[in-house]
């Protein structure tokens, strides 16, 4: 009992602070027994709902306070208020799916003169399709595991080293483009 409550609540605060790997992590669990697939969607539902609507009040309320403090989140609420006077739909349609930018979009929306009923509507239909698909990517993925897992085992240290290698170059550019990001700064700093 006291185990469940605290798969839920990581379940919560993971889909809450961070999305599509928690939601996918948790249905894989789902699958193999740890969770309940229904509950995991709902808890994920109401995480990123709680998620949205806090800085879409924050953005109400405070937005321009926050802004001024962070310069980065600035830059990206700046990038959506241009995308939302040019495409209001398909921003409302489509900004879960929008990656890294969980915090500017319901905070650039809330500054925005969008009402909070069209946001609401467009909030719950974008979680729904959010959580469906999500949930359903990680829950597939562990039939698919089930399904193949004799096939898996023959090729796991292949598997284990291409991720090893694909996380050494992701981070090998990662570095690269931080190091580049530095020198172009200092070189403006100079001039």
């Amino acid at each position: 009992m006291v185990r469940d409550i605290l798969l839920y609540a990581a379940v919560f605060l993971g889909c809450f602070f961070e999305g599509e790997t928690s939601l996918t992590t948790s249905a894989f669990a789902a699958h193999r027994g740890h969770l309940e697939i229904f509950i995991v969607i709902i808890i994920a539902f109401t995480a990123t709902q709680s998620w949205d609507w806090i800085w879409f009040l924050v953005g109400r309320k405070k937005g321009k306070a926050v802004l001024a403090k962070r310069p980065k989140l600035s830059e990206k609420a700046r990038k959506i208020d241009v995308l939302l006077m040019k495409y209001p739909v398909p921003v409302l349609l489509g900004y879960r799916f929008l990656y890294g930018f969980r915090t500017a979009v319901p905070l650039a929306i809330g500054m925005s003169s969008i009402p909070t009923r069209r946001f609401f509507v467009f909030s719950f239909i974008n979680t729904i399709v959010w959580d469906v698909l999500f949930s359903s990517i990680g829950y597939f993925f562990g039939a698919f595991l089930k399904a193949n897992m004799k096939r898996i085992e023959d090729y796991e240290f292949e598997i284990m080293a291409c991720i090893l290698i694909s996380g050494i170059i992701i981070g090998l550019l990662l570095r690269y483009r931080s190091l580049k990001r530095i020198a172009v700064k200092s070189q403006s700093i100079k001039v």
